[in-house]
């Protein structure tokens, strides 16, 4: 029989997962015993060590699959990226090939809101804005302009779309996100979390922006009379 070459197969994921500590493989293993498994090497704290040596030794094959494994199912993954140290891992794995990539940008898109307004998960979806290419970058800018404002009034969501506003390496993209703050500067100043979002943008200096937030708050205080 030819040798199996698929690197998703069942049999080459259990070759590369039995490299977990505490993994043995046998005959009434499932999938769900699998993710159980890579669960607990993702959001363990004492797992840092592990997942290190683990990520090291893998080619490229086999971080695909584990990327898939992770990936797998949105609630899985939520669940990962909503761990601080699942948050921490998983970063790791962004940017270590577009391959790579491709299995966590439709996850990150999949539950965009739910991982932007996340204290941990958001830091993966911020890191993805950063080393991802930029087909990829693109779509996820245009993500943000859909959910900016929603994102801005949530506790969490604020400190993500002040980083990415810092971040963004688009001009086209970042000046319409700014556009969007300045546009609606009264709306978001007048909330507890997205007023951090307006006084960020200030803080950035943009002459433009600056010019808006002020017209838009200004028309607001001279119609109040």
């Amino acid at each position: 029989m030819a040798p199996d070459n698929n690197p998703f197969s069942m049999s080459t994921m259990s070759n590369a997962l039995q490299h977990i500590r505490g993994f043995a493989p046998r005959a009434s293993d499932v999938p769900d015993t699998r993710l159980k498994r890579l669960f607990n090497l993702m959001t363990r704290c004492e797992g840092v060590g592990q997942f290190k040596d683990l990520t090291s030794t893998f080619d490229q094959s086999q971080l695909q699959m584990m990327a898939s494994l992770l990936t797998s199912d949105s609630e899985y993954f939520m669940e990962v990226v909503s761990n601080k140290y699942g948050s921490r891992r998983v970063q790791k794995l962004l940017g270590i090939s577009d391959d790579v990539d491709a299995f966590f940008y439709g996850a990150i898109l999949q539950r965009f809101f739910d991982i932007m307004t996340d204290k941990y998960a958001s830091y993966v979806a911020i890191r993805a804005t950063v080393v991802f290419d930029q087909v990829k970058k693109h779509v996820m800018y245009k993500y943000v302009l859909h959910y900016a404002l929603d994102i801005a009034r949530k506790q969490h969501g604020c400190i993500a779309l002040n980083e990415v506003l810092t971040d963004a390496d688009d001009p086209l993209y970042r000046n319409r996100l700014l556009d969007v703050v300045a546009r609606d500067a009264l709306f978001l100043s007048n909330d507890p979390w997205g007023n951090f979002v307006v006084q960020h943008v200030l803080k950035l200096y943009d002459l433009r922006c600056t010019y808006h937030v002020a017209v838009s708050l200004w028309v607001w205080w001279l119609w109040s009379f």
